[in-house]
């Protein structure tokens, strides 16, 4: 399907809530890490290689319509429909829907892959609703720039979409694959990232408590 996916910013929004979000890649981590935990994930594996960082989360995942409504709208507000999560209750972490810009802090290439179980009228057993795009920093700015002369004017980018097989995730959550890092990974051990990551959610707990 074309244009199946699509986001709209501007060049001052990736800009300040992207590329220069944050400096260091433990705290881009925690916001997808938070991100998770609004998902209700029991558990996160991070995978960090020299060229590319791989988050999975057990949530619930998202259908292709949370992808559009949620996830890729910039300034998404998750707590005007609810204050916790559906499953374990879990106040949200994720207040701004800005998260998924921070991503471009350390990589010029994101790929999501999530699935989500859906319900379908008269089916036995489970249905469950796969889908993956990637998105290229390079590429969404040169829309923007092709399009505005001005870095506040939007612009809608449409993510690649990806062809994914239903059992590359085992039940539902969402496969996050950061590429083409700005930022070496020779030196993050797994003490030091869990850490870091388990010290930016504390953080953000405080915060939301205050």
């Amino acid at each position: 399907m074309e244009n199946k996916f699509i986001m709209s910013l501007s060049l001052n929004v990736l800009n300040h809530l992207g590329i220069n979000l944050y400096s260091n890649i433990p705290a881009v981590l925690s916001e997808i890490v938070a991100n998770s935990w609004d998902a209700d994930a029991k558990r996160v594996d991070i995978t960090i290689a020299e060229d590319q960082i791989i988050i999975e989360d057990d949530g619930c995942g998202m259908s292709a319509d949370d992808i559009n409504n949620k996830f890729l709208y910039v300034g998404y507000q998750k707590r005007e429909e609810s204050l916790e999560s559906k499953i374990y209750h879990r106040k949200y972490m994720g207040r701004k829907g800005i998260g998924k810009l921070s991503m471009f802090s350390i990589a010029r290439e994101v790929e999501v892959i999530s699935k989500k179980e859906i319900r379908k009228a008269g089916a036995e057993g489970k249905c469950f609703e796969i889908s993956g795009f990637r998105m290229n920093i390079d590429d969404i700015a040169n829309v923007i720039k092709s399009e505005h002369s001005d870095s506040n004017s939007s612009s809608e980018y449409y993510p690649e979409v990806l062809q994914v097989e239903e059992d590359c995730i085992k039940e539902t959550g969402t496969k996050i694959v950061l590429r083409k890092l700005k930022k070496l990974t020779t030196s993050l051990t797994p003490e030091y990232i869990k850490k870091r990551v388990a010290r930016g959610i504390v953080l953000k707990v405080f915060n939301w408590r205050n």
